[in-house]
């Protein structure tokens, strides 16, 4: 368990006692389950509307990669005994890093500078802005700054970073590639989680239920929760 600890440079301080460190163990499996279950879930409705109509779960998937690659970050010294849990992630972690860029530019913070570059890119966009504005058309509107931000994902030569070309979902072949990307890095981050799940569950000690755990959870104090901005 103790190699699941963070360095004194991430909290600051390395805790000792073993209720803590039982604490932070089951904390990470408790993230775990829940990103795996968001990407799995994505990866179901994706599949089963197709990449235009599951456009909310699209979104959920990008936040899913960006929660993964923070996750695989902070339980990378559990490799020291599980050495299969890096190589399974490494087969996905060029596109879950590619996923996450998507959250931050499109999803998680949708950019002056990424609509700009969309009105550049779609000139539809620009032309229609005219209109009513139902949803079938503001959902267009997602998938050409959709395609915008994944065009930017390039290296400072301008070179793509994950493909070989700039993305049109119009033509059939450059969705294609999008969708089977998509699908492949989520069913494989799922069978990743699962992995660590399961290591992590065999770290955890489930407490008999009784009245003391109830108190303690009447005791309980909430305060503004602050966070690292990434």
């Amino acid at each position: 368990m103790t190699d699941l600890l963070p360095s004194q440079g991430d909290y600051g301080i390395r805790p000792q006692h073993s209720d803590a460190l039982e604490s932070l163990v089951e904390a990470k499996l408790l993230k775990c389950l829940v990103i795996r279950n968001d990407l799995a879930e994505a990866a179901l409705e994706i599949r089963n509307k197709g990449l235009y109509l599951a456009i909310a779960h699209l979104k959920t998937a990008f936040i899913g990669f960006h929660n993964l690659s923070d996750f695989e970050t902070s339980i990378r010294l559990i490799y020291k005994d599980h050495r299969e849990l890096s190589t399974g992630y490494a087969t996905v972690a060029p596109a879950v890093e590619f996923f996450s860029y998507l959250r931050n530019k499109f999803t998680g913070h949708l950019t002056d500078e990424l609509l700009h570059k969309a009105i550049e890119w779609k000139p539809e966009l620009l032309l229609t802005l005219d209109r009513e504005h139902d949803a079938a058309v503001v959902l267009i509107y997602n998938f050409w700054i959709l395609e915008t931000a994944i065009n930017s994902y390039v290296d400072p030569d301008e070179k793509h970073k994950l493909f070989d070309t700039e993305t049109d979902f119009n033509h059939p072949p450059d969705k294609d590639r999008f969708v089977e990307t998509l699908l492949t890095t989520l069913d494989g981050a799922v069978a990743f989680l699962q992995s660590v799940e399961a290591a992590l569950k065999t770290l955890v000690t489930v407490p008999e239920d009784n009245l003391e755990l109830w108190k303690k959870a009447g005791l309980t104090d909430f305060a503004y929760i602050k966070g690292k901005k990434r």
